[in-house]
C-alpha cells in the first residue's frame, strides 16, 4: 500500500509540494516521531506528523492557510488545513517540526448560526438552511453544498429552529443528537451528506491469531443511577431561608422545590442488586404533584444504562501483503473473535488510527455503546461461559496430549524391538507404496489460514489428512510468507506436501515466470503438483481467449521440467470458461455436492473438521 503525502502553501496553491511518499527516494516525513492519521465517524478527521530540516516543506507551513492531501493507492484519503505547528530540538540535538491538521470538516467551526426558524421543512432542507448561513460567513474555498440525504424525521415537515451556535455544533446537536445518521465529506466536489448508515460488513475477522495484536475492551459502570432524588417546580410557598449557623458568606437563601413524601427517592431494584445504591439527583421543570413527579422519576430510571461499553484494538493491517484480505475502513463492520476477551460479535469501527510511517500497524477504537441491564447480565453469562468452556478445552488439550506423549513413549518401546520390520514399511511409506488410495484426504492452505504449529498438523493427522498443496505465488508480485513454516511443520507431522499451486489473475506467461523463479528459489520437486487456481472474477470470459493465456502459462512450466501440471477451479468453470484438457490433472470444488464425474481430485468441504479449512479427495496417484 503506498501513501503520498501533499502540502499546499495555501488555497491558491494548486501544485503543491510532496512531503512524503512511500516510495524509496522520494521525500519523507520524519520517521522516528509521529505520523498518525486519525480517522472517525461523525467527527474531523486529524492528521499529525513532523518534518525534518532536509523535507522540502519544512519552510512551507502557515498554520489556518496551509492545506494537507493524503493519497492512499491514488485515492484521496484526507484533506484539510494545517492548524499547529511545533518546532522542536530534542535532547539528541536533532531538530524538527510537528504539526497538527485537522480535516475540510473543521471548516464548519469557522461560522456561527443565528437565531432562525426554518419554517415546515424536511431534515435536508434544514441542513441546508445550515449550511447556507456557514456559506454566507466564509470564503469560497470554505463553502460545502449538501448532497445525499437518506435520514428522515417522522414527523415529516415540521417548523425547525436555529440558535446562536458553531455551525458544526449545530450539526451535530441539532441533526446527529436527535435523528441519528452520519455526516461524510466528498473532498472532491465539497459536498455534505447525511446518511442513515454508512460502510459494510466486511468477511476479514478480527481474530487472535490471525490480525489481532492486542485488544481492550472497557466496561465502565461508573455513570449508572440506582437512586434518584427528584424535584420538580419551585414551591408556591416561598420557603427561602437563609442559613445563619455559620457566619461565612457562602450560605446563601434557597428555594424551596416540589419533592417527594416520606422516604423521597425513587429505587430501581434490579439495578440496585447488581450494582448497589448509587444516588443521583434530577430536577424536572414545572412539576408540581408528587404522583407525577414519582412517575417521571420512575421513567427517568427505567431508561438508565447499565454500563457503557468500549473498544480499542491494535491490529495489523494483513491487506499490505495479500490483497484477498479486506482493508480496514472507518464505518465498516468486523466480527470480533477472542473468547478470552469477550464472546464473539460484530463491531463497527467508529475511529480507525492509521501509521503512515508503519503501515501494517493499525488502531481500532468502537464507539462507546450503551448497555441496558438485560444486555449487561447477559453479556456477562455469555462471556462466563464462554471463557469455561475454553479453559475446559484447553485442560483437556493438555491433558490429550499427556496422553499422547505417554503413548508415544511406549510406541518407541514397541519400534526399539522391531526396527528391522518396521524399516521395510517405512521405505514403502517414503516411496509412496502404501499411502495412496481412492479418497485419501489432503488440504491446501495460504496465507489467510496463517501460521500453524505442528500440533496443528498433527491434530488434522489423525483426522486421515496425508497430503499438502501450499500456496507459494500470485499475480507477478506475491509470495506466500507462510509457505517454508507451512510445509516445513506439516512434514514434520507426517503430512507430505504433494504440490504447490499459483492465483492466477490474467498475466498468462509472465506469471507462470514468476511462479517458476519461486519454485526454483524454494527448490521444489519437478514430480510435484504445480497447479493454476482459476477463479479470479476479472478473468476474461472468453473461453478462447483465456484457454490461450492458459495454455502459455503452463507451456512455461513444462518446458522447465514442471510436467505435473493442474487446472484448480469450481465444477461450474470447467469446460464453459476454460477447457480441461489444458493440463494433465484436474482438480474441481463443489462443496457441500456429490463427486464431479470426471476429474483428479475434489475439492468437497471448506469447513473441515469443524474449522475454516478446505479439503479435498484423492482420484490419481500423483495428489498423495
Amino acid at each position: 500500500m503506498n501513501y503520498q503525502v501533499n502540502l499546499f502553501k495555501n488555497e491558491s496553491d494548486s501544485v503543491g509540494t510532496l512531503i512524503h511518499a512511500s516510495i524509496p527516494q522520494l521525500p519523507k516525513m520524519q520517521i522516528t516521531q509521529t505520523a498518525t492519521l486519525t480517522q472517525s465517524l461523525n467527527a474531523v478527521d486529524t492528521f499529525e506528523f513532523s518534518l525534518g530540516y532536509e523535507n522540502p516543506g519544512y519552510n512551507l507551513v502557515t498554520p489556518m492557510k496551509s492545506l494537507i492531501k493524503i493519497f492512499q493507492d491514488g485515492n484521496l484519503i484526507f484533506f484539510g488545513r494545517v492548524i499547529k505547528q511545533k518546532p522542536v530540538m530534542d535532547t539528541n540535538g536533532l531538530m524538527y517540526q510537528t504539526f497538527d491538521a485537522n480535516s475540510i470538516e473543521d471548516y464548519l467551526h469557522d461560522s456561527v448560526q443565528i437565531q432562525k426558524k426554518v419554517s415546515n421543512c424536511d431534515l435536508k432542507t434544514y441542513l441546508q438552511a445550515i449550511i447556507n448561513q456557514h456559506n454566507s460567513q466564509v470564503e469560497n474555498y470554505k463553502k460545502f453544498s449538501v448532497g445525499t440525504v437518506t435520514v428522515t424525521d417522522s414527523a415529516g415537515s415540521a417548523d425547525r429552529y436555529l440558535d446562536y451556535e458553531d455551525t458544526f455544533d449545530a450539526i451535530t446537536n441539532r441533526l446527529i443528537n436527535i435523528y441519528g445518521g452520519y455526516i461524510t465529506v466528498d473532498y472532491g466536489s465539497m459536498t455534505i451528506n447525511y446518511l442513515k448508515s454508512v460502510g459494510s460488513q466486511s468477511s476479514t475477522p478480527l481474530r487472535i491469531g490471525f490480525n489481532m495484536k492486542s485488544a481492550n475492551k472497557t466496561i465502565d459502570p461508573t455513570s449508572v443511577v440506582t437512586r434518584l432524588i427528584p424535584t420538580g417546580a419551585d414551591s408556591s410557598t416561598n420557603s427561602s431561608s437563609t442559613d445563619k449557623s455559620s457566619l461565612t458568606a457562602d450560605k446563601q437563601p434557597t428555594t424551596a422545590k416540589t419533592t417527594l413524601a416520606n422516604q423521597g427517592y425513587v429505587d430501581n431494584q434490579a439495578l440496585i442488586d447488581e450494582f448497589g445504591i448509587i444516588a443521583s439527583t434530577q430536577n424536572f421543570d414545572g412539576v408540581t404533584d408528587t404522583a407525577t413527579l414519582q412517575q417521571k422519576a420512575k421513567n427517568w430510571l427505567a431508561k438508565q444504562s447499565a454500563a457503557k461499553e468500549s473498544w480499542e484494538i491494535s491490529v495489523s493491517n494483513l491487506h499490505l501483503i495479500d490483497k484477498t484480505i479486506d482493508d480496514f475502513k472507518v464505518g465498516n463492520k468486523y466480527q470480533f473473535i477472542n473468547d478470552f476477551v469477550a464472546p464473539t460479535e460484530w463491531l463497527q469501527v467508529t475511529e480507525l488510527g492509521l501509521d503512515l510511517v508503519t503501515p501494517t500497524n493499525s488502531t481500532i477504537k468502537i464507539g462507546d455503546i450503551n448497555m441496558s441491564l438485560n444486555a449487561y447480565l447477559n453479556k456477562k453469562i455469555k462471556q462466563t461461559k464462554k471463557l469455561q468452556k475454553k479453559i475446559s478445552f484447553l485442560s483437556a488439550l493438555i491433558a490429550s496430549q499427556a496422553s499422547t506423549i505417554a503413548t508415544q513413549a511406549n510406541t518407541l518401546e514397541t519400534l526399539r524391538g522391531s526396527y528391522s520390520s518396521l524399516s521395510s514399511q517405512l521405505s514403502d511409506i517414503v516411496s509412496g507404496n502404501l499411502l495412496w488410495s481412492s479418497g485419501t484426504i489432503f488440504i491446501d492452505l495460504s496465507s489467510n489460514n496463517g501460521a500453524m504449529s505442528v500440533s496443528d498438523f498433527t491434530s488434522l493427522y489423525k483426522a486421515d489428512v496425508r497430503g499438502l498443496i501450499d500456496k507459494l505465488t500470485e499475480s507477478t508480485n506475491y509470495t506466500n510468507s507462510l509457505f517454508d513454516s507451512q510445509t516445513a511443520n506439516a512434514s514434520s507431522a507426517g503430512i507430505k506436501t504433494i504440490g504447490t499451486y499459483h492465483y492466477y489473475k490474467g498475466g498468462g506467461a509472465s506469471e507462470a515466470q514468476y511462479y517458476l523463479s519461486q519454485l526454483q528459489a524454494k527448490r521444489i520437486d519437478k514430480s510435484l503438483i504445480v497447479a493454476c487456481d482459476i477463479e479470479d472474477p476479472s478473468l476474461s470470459t472468453n473461453e478462447s481467449e483465456l484457454n490461450t493465456e492458459l495454455t502459455a502459462f503452463f507451456k512455461v512450466l513444462t518446458d522447465a521440467g514442471y510436467t505435473n501440471t493442474c487446472l484448480y477451479s469450481s465444477s461450474s468453470w470447467f469446460d464453459t470458461r476454460f477447457s480441461s484438457s489444458l493440463a494433465k490433472y484436474t482438480w474441481e470444488a463443489a462443496w457441500g455436492s456429490t463427486k464431479p464425474s470426471s476429474c483428479s481430485a475434489w475439492q468437497y468441504t471448506d469447513g473441515f473438521n469443524g474449522l475454516s479449512l478446505d479439503a479435498s479427495k484423492s482420484y490419481d496417484k500423483a495428489f498423495i
